[in-house]
């Protein structure tokens, strides 16, 4: 059974995300950061730093408890487990893997600090841009619907109506078309807490 350690953040989402496309069966338990439940013995044995989410697989490889913290980690772990959203060849696998790692190191960072630090919009426009050229090739951002399309839709979903999206219609469509994924907006919809 998979357990997840969440609350209703867009890093507490994605691992929902990747659960309810890859059909396999979970738990959640709910987290509330805002009243330090993160910061219990309990929950600190499983997230270190007391982050949300945190993943615990009591039938991990080989029948072992599998315990892993950091959505991005959670996310590539559910991906080796069911073998899905992965890529299906190893050309695949390592186009999925740039967009992934792209997403990780310059989408989600930039969008969440972006919220506090307007200077970052020119930055952010970059990153949009980059999308939009991968996007006007590709449906999703690896070829094929896959984790590099997960990792960044709970924070891009916000910006959705933001008047960037007007001039990158590729990005908007990809938004519109990962956001309503039946198990995307059961995610994004799920009351956490």
């Amino acid at each position: 059974m998979l357990e997840l350690y969440t609350w209703g953040t867009t890093n507490g989402r994605r691992p929902i995300i990747m659960m309810e496309e890859a059909g396999l069966p979970y738990k959640i338990i709910p987290v509330d950061i805002q009243n330090g439940a993160n910061k219990t013995p309990h929950h600190l044995a499983i997230s270190p730093l007391g982050k949300i989410p945190a993943l615990v697989d009591t039938d991990g490889p080989g029948g072992q408890k599998v315990t892993l913290f950091e959505s991005t980690a959670i996310l590539l772990y559910l991906a080796e487990k069911s073998g899905k959203f992965y890529g299906s060849t190893p050309a695949k696998r390592a186009d999925v893997q740039k967009w992934f790692i792209f997403n990780v190191a310059n989408i989600l960072p930039t969008f969440a600090i972006m919220r506090q630090h307007k200077e970052l919009e020119e930055v952010a426009v970059k990153f949009l841009d980059v999308l939009e050229t991968q996007l006007s090739r590709n449906d999703f951002l690896a070829g094929d619907y896959s984790i590099a399309d997960m990792t960044p839709i709970t924070r891009l979903v916000q910006f959705a109506d933001h008047e960037w999206m007007k001039t990158r219609p590729n990005v908007a469509r990809w938004i519109n078309k990962v956001s309503t994924r039946p198990a995307v907006k059961k995610a994004l919809e799920m009351k956490i807490g």
